[in-house]
């Protein structure tokens, strides 16, 4: 529904079904630590308390490729058996009640086939199974003993005394590690069973199966049976890969067909948990709870209020204030990129003195600031968007004009000319690892300036003035789950029948944070006017942008190291097959010679990702990063002691001297990057030269000596810390290098404004 440019899916998170914990000190989890960057707060230490899931997701069974909300993960697998056909590899789920104890059953085979009919063609999932599955004693025949599986009754005739847990059976047809529980039995008989080959005899205490009335439920685990035409064309498949197998010249990795498998499990299941629009709801943090907890103090962005020895404290601090009460863990555990949240604080002067319209005024007087690049005029009006856009320099009284006509006018890049939102965009970058951008909105009263539309961005909306009317709808389907680009602009009729996740008004002090890809739209009330920072994060910024560079450059590695890439395409490709339906003269060796050749190469492609470009693909985000991002906002005490320097005097003679007990260390933790161009020759990137508007400067980099490496990895692990150069210099890492190579790689450090220098 609606118009898009473009959108992929992901899995998305359920909505919280309680408020965040409410922390007496919002800092405390900072100060100590607990409040993560976005690179670590990802991962969630386990918890006794049970985790929430939607009511929407209760009712799909869970897939053990997911590995989310498994309570038991395979770890291991079995052993690798050969055969025929080729290697395949068998998983298999174990407990550490059936690793210490494993004692084998005898069934008799009529009554074994029913159990393994019933197995195989099981769809029940495990819940309904181990509520309705349980043995019963015979009162009247003590021979017998019942199986009543989901109504089901089979009767057991008692052979064996058995207690146990699992059985590990093998029949001809492959099926492996099917489980089962028997009741206790008075005799012992031993038999062979064509079915079973190779079972162990048990001695049984007899005393031990005297039968508890109180505990007559037991549970059984059946494990999903392959169907034997399965097999049998997995085992051709096989063959046919065996026979190229052959082909390859020694030395040449082989490619197992479980890899791609895998693959396509974990494809299919990227679908699965998508909740759609209207069964999302946003998670509304109440005005009174805002109010209690809230800093009351006035915010003075002027005087650098997050800043300290540690940039991602830095970062942690500033976005703990951008969100409060709740607290930066919660936001990712629970809303980011999943869910919207709203925070009403009831505390008009909470931003302090972050933006206003009289700032946007004295913007617009002192720059030259240009429509289309810097300033937009737009209205929404009778369902139509309207861009009204002029030439040239914007100037003041050209935009009074434009509001007195009911029209909207947004300011694109504010932190370019803004130190105030440069400064809390910078810091949060820290926290985000990508480009953190702004646009400031100022709406008349009575009036809306955009039509309902998404963003590829993920929102912070930061109500500076005024108050504004929102409408969120989610994401209906997965395919407009979290989007690359936005989308153009939505009409009325195709917004009807949508229900928003959230609608209600946003007053001064508030802030609501949108996901990328949730459609919405606001309006002004008739007798306020609006004015909002939306604080903007994660444009371009995805597994599929990292997949987009990675690939590529993995491929053209591995032509180099795979000569069958380089072979040419089978003769009479044309005539093996084709999207239209036609009669292919060679179509039966299409899968021979090119579907099955192609999957061994895909095969490769994807070991030799796992095996060479994992952590050089981190390397290519951090550059890009680098090239991307705002310049650090440094304070006057960091100017002075950096190559910037604050209050100069060119011709004095206090020159930064380097000695064996000045103190050295890193501006940022992320502000510069070491990167490898090969095994002897590297380079920082860094972004001390960047511009403050977006990619408005070539990437700056720099070559660094290959001696240098110990010496910056020795600053880079002691960051926030301050080390003397005689601490460097006698370092264990340092000692294959000589002083003159150590001082160089100081040197070029600072030249560059990566490092601040104390004498």
């Amino acid at each position: 529904m609606g118009k898009k440019k473009s959108s992929n899916g992901l899995i998305s998170n359920p909505s919280p079904a309680k408020s965040p914990v409410k922390r007496n000190d919002i800092w405390s989890t900072i100060e100590s630590g607990e409040a993560k960057s976005a690179s670590v707060s990802h991962y969630k230490e386990p918890k006794n308390e049970p985790k929430f899931v939607h009511p929407a997701k209760l009712a799909k069974p869970k897939k053990i490729f997911d590995g989310l909300d498994i309570p038991e993960r395979i770890l291991s697998h079995g052993k690798i058996e050969e055969k025929s056909g080729g290697k395949k590899r068998k998983n298999r789920e174990s407990s550490p009640k059936t690793e210490n104890k494993k004692q084998k059953v005898d069934v008799k085979p009529k009554e074994l086939a029913v159990v393994k009919k019933q197995n195989k063609h099981s769809t029940a999932t495990l819940s309904e199974i181990t509520k309705s599955t349980y043995f019963v004693e015979e009162p009247d025949n003590d021979n017998e003993v019942t199986l009543i599986s989901n109504g089901r009754e089979t009767k057991f005739k008692k052979t064996v005394v058995v207690k146990t847990d699992q059985k590990e059976l093998e029949s001809d047809d492959e099926v492996e590690d099917e489980e089962y529980e028997d009741e206790e039995l008075e005799d012992e008989e031993e038999f062979e069973d064509e079915e079973i080959e190779d079972e162990d005899e048990t001695d049984i205490d007899e005393s031990e199966m005297i039968l508890d009335p109180n505990d007559v439920e037991r549970y059984i685990n059946f494990e999903s049976v392959e169907d034997e035409e399965d097999v049998e064309d997995e085992e051709e498949v096989d063959d046919e890969e065996e026979m190229e197998d052959e082909e390859m010249e020694d030395g040449e990795e082989e490619v197992s067909d479980e890899e791609s498998v895998v693959s396509e499990m974990d494809a299919d299941s990227d679908d699965e948990g998508f909740i759609a629009g209207k069964d999302r709801e946003a998670h509304i943090i109440s005005k009174d709870k805002a109010a209690r907890s809230s800093n009351t103090q006035l915010v003075d962005f002027d005087k650098f209020p997050f800043t300290n020895e540690d940039s991602v404290v830095t970062a942690s601090r500033a976005f703990g204030f951008m969100i409060s009460p709740c607290d930066v863990q919660t936001f990712f555990d629970k809303f980011y990129q999943s869910n919207v949240l709203v925070v009403h604080r009831k505390q008009p002067t909470y931003f302090g003195n972050l933006f206003s319209t009289a700032r946007l005024c004295e913007l617009l007087e002192k720059n030259h600031l240009e429509y289309g690049t810097n300033i937009n005029i737009a209205q929404y009006k009778n369902g139509v968007r309207t861009t009204l856009n002029g030439k040239g320099r914007v100037y003041p009284q050209i935009v009074k004009q434009h509001l007195n006509n009911l029209c909207s006018v947004q300011l694109v890049n504010p932190q370019t000319f803004d130190d105030r939102i440069w400064y809390i965009c910078e810091v949060l970058q820290e926290q985000f690892g990508c480009f953190v951008g702004a646009n400031t909105y100022l709406t008349p009263a009575g009036s809306s300036g955009f039509a309902p539309h998404w963003d590829e961005i993920d929102a912070f909306l930061l109500q500076v003035e005024g108050r504004k009317y929102w409408r969120v709808w989610a994401p209906e389907s997965s395919d407009e789950e979290l989007p690359l680009e936005s989308s153009d602009n939505f009409t009325e009729e195709e917004m009807k029948g949508r229900v928003p996740v959230f609608e209600g008004w946003i007053e001064k002090g508030d802030v609501i944070y949108i996901p990328r890809g949730y459609i919405h739209q606001a309006r002004t009330d008739s007798k306020v006017h609006s004015l909002h920072v939306t604080i903007s994060t994660g444009r371009q910024w995805s597994f599929a942008n990292l997949l987009e560079k990675l690939v590529p450059e993995a491929i053209g590695a591995l032509i180099q190291d795979q000569h069958k890439l380089r072979r040419g395409l089978p003769i009479g490709l044309f005539d093996m097959g084709g999207v239209v339906d036609l009669d292919y003269a060679q179509e039966d060796h299409f899968t021979e010679k090119f579907k099955i050749v192609v999957d061994r190469q895909m095969s490769k492609l994807r070991n030799f990702v796992a095996d060479h470009t994992f952590e050089s693909s981190v390397d290519s985000m951090a550059k890009e990063f680098m090239k991307q991002a705002l310049p650090p906002l440094l304070t006057e005490s960091e100017k002075k002691l950096s190559v910037i320097g604050a209050s100069i005097d060119l011709l004095g003679d206090d020159l930064v001297d380097f000695t064996a007990k000045t103190k050295v260390k890193l501006i940022r933790k992320h502000t510069q990057r070491l990167l490898m161009e090969s095994e002897d020759s590297c380079f920082i990137s860094h972004r001390m030269n960047n511009s403050r508007l977006f990619e408005g400067r070539p990437e700056s980099t720099v070559d660094y000596p290959i001696t240098g490496i110990d010496v910056y990895r020795v600053l880079s692990n002691a960051y926030p810390e301050w080390r003397t150069l005689d601490d460097i210099f006698s370092s264990r890492d340092t000692r294959h290098q000589s002083r003159k190579e150590k001082l160089a790689a100081i040197q070029i450090l600072f030249q560059i404004g990566v490092l601040l220098v104390k004498n």
